[in-house]
């Protein structure tokens, strides 16, 4: 990557003021058993965000409450948003959460997160 377009990423990244990591309470479940998928939310940003989480687990795998989770965070602040993941079939799985907010600016942001350490959720 060229020094300037990394120099213009870190300055969009400072601007927008969120950081982001995934893990999961354990990587390792048998068919049938649920884990926890964690995200934690900081807010580096000198405003409030209102951000949502979306699941996103791929087919072996079923969000027990696959619904939307939202939560606001104010500056210098963060937060932990979880829900739970059941192993429906066997097999290595990355489970990407979409996290949506909107920026300083009005605009609509979306990241995809997979777990920090890229680890992979193991159902046998």
């Amino acid at each position: 990557m060229k020094p300037l377009l990394m120099v213009l990423v870190l300055l969009v990244f400072l601007v927008v003021g969120i950081h982001v990591e995934q893990h999961l309470d354990r990587y390792q479940v048998g068919v049938g058993e649920d884990v926890n998928v964690m995200l934690r939310l900081g807010n580096t940003g000198e405003s409030a965000l209102d951000v949502s989480i979306v699941p996103g687990v791929p087919e072996g795998l079923v969000a027990l409450n696959p619904g939307t989770r939202s939560v606001e965070i104010s500056p210098g602040n963060s937060a932990l948003v979880a829900y739970p993941v059941r192993g429906e079939m066997p097999g290595k799985y990355a489970i990407t959460s979409q996290v949506i907010y909107t920026d300083d600016e009005g605009r609509s942001r979306q990241i995809r997160c997979g777990d920090k350490n890229g680890r992979l959720l193991t159902v046998s």
